[in-house]
């Protein structure tokens, strides 16, 4: 673990000294400078919209667990998603399922397969999104490393990895004793112990993806997801002036697909410096100037970072939790 988060906060160091090194600086200052605090405002308030959409989501999908209000699903998304922006290695989405485990006592391994099935419709929707913005982008066009050929690559490559994983999934919670002991086997082979571990997780991973078999809520999360990532998407539109590019339906869509790969490359707390870099080469392959591209990788990643993670720190100390104890044995509950 170490050296995987070592590896993280180099590349991240690396993509900000590079892309530092090819801006031109006073220029990049200047564009800064010139920010309306409202664009933040706005980013914001669509960010609250945003994770209530996904609160809304996530209730759903416990639903086979246990019922929950939303306001504590709020709570541990913010704060998941801050522990997310803080701690190396995206541990976000273990303290999210330790933290609801504090709130409504959900079995940990249940909480996570939720999550998991969250991330394939977030995924799914995201590739939607991505290969239509690939689309309308100039098949000519080259950014840095980046160019429409190697995108579609990555595109496919992600699909195929989701549809993977999804057809794991199904096959837990088709046949969740079948797959749980020869996985537990698999597991048993490299330690007796961790396969009794494997197998004990696996009992309460499989309760979580209980709402595979409630097809009927399906339409209902599709479109709890499509629209939360077009919030996302409508966010980026509304925050292009801010650096001087112009609402550009495109570019907001391919600065989403900027983050979107950023999150795949390892990286420091945040995806800091990946997240950046990534996002001014796909906004300049929507036609964004390099300065303009890089003041909006820097300024919009603040804008999501700060009332992200300083929300998920108050909701923490307001439920009387702290990263250490989420960390702990909630998953004992």
């Amino acid at each position: 673990m170490k050296w995987q988060i070592l590896l993280g906060l180099a590349i991240s160091a690396g993509c900000l000294v590079w892309l530092l090194g090819q801006v031109d600086l006073p220029r990049l200052w200047s564009l800064l400078a010139q920010l309306s605090p409202w664009y933040f405002l706005m980013v914001s308030v669509m960010l609250a919209w945003v994770f209530l959409l996904r609160s809304q989501r996530w209730r759903i999908l416990l639903r086979p667990l246990k019922h929950c209000p939303l306001g504590p699903l709020y709570s541990a998304n913010l704060i998941g998603f801050m522990a997310n922006n803080v701690l190396p290695a995206r541990l976000g989405e273990i303290i999210r399922a330790y933290t609801i485990n504090r709130l409504r006592a959900v079995p940990v391994s249940g909480a996570l397969a939720t999550l998991v099935v969250e991330r394939i419709l977030d995924g799914m929707v995201i590739l939607a999104i991505f290969f239509s913005a690939l689309f309308f982008t100039d098949p000519a066009a080259q950014a840095g490393v980046f160019n429409v050929t190697y995108l579609r690559g990555v595109g496919f490559f992600l699909l195929a990895a989701y549809v993977g994983i999804l057809g794991l999934l199904i096959t837990l919670w088709r046949w969740p004793a079948a797959t749980s002991g020869r996985l537990a086997r698999l597991a048993g082979r490299l330690n007796h112990r961790l396969g009794q571990k494997t197998a004990s997780i696996l009992d309460d991973f499989t309760q979580g993806l209980g709402l595979l078999g409630q097809g009927r809520h399906l339409p209902l999360l599709i479109a709890q997801s499509v629209s939360l990532w077009l919030l996302n998407v409508a966010a980026a539109y509304l925050f292009l002036p801010a650096v001087g590019l112009p609402h550009n339906l495109l570019m907001a869509a391919m600065a989403l697909v900027g983050g979107t790969l950023a999150a795949a490359v390892p990286s420091g707390p945040g995806y800091i410096g990946t997240s950046q870099v990534a996002m001014m080469w796909t906004l300049m392959l929507a036609g964004a100037e390099q300065d303009r591209a890089a003041a909006f990788g820097l300024v919009y990643w603040a804008a999501v970072y700060f009332p992200v993670t300083l929300a998920g720190l108050i909701e923490m100390l307001r439920r009387g939790l702290s990263l250490g104890s989420l960390r702990g044995d909630g998953g004992k509950k």
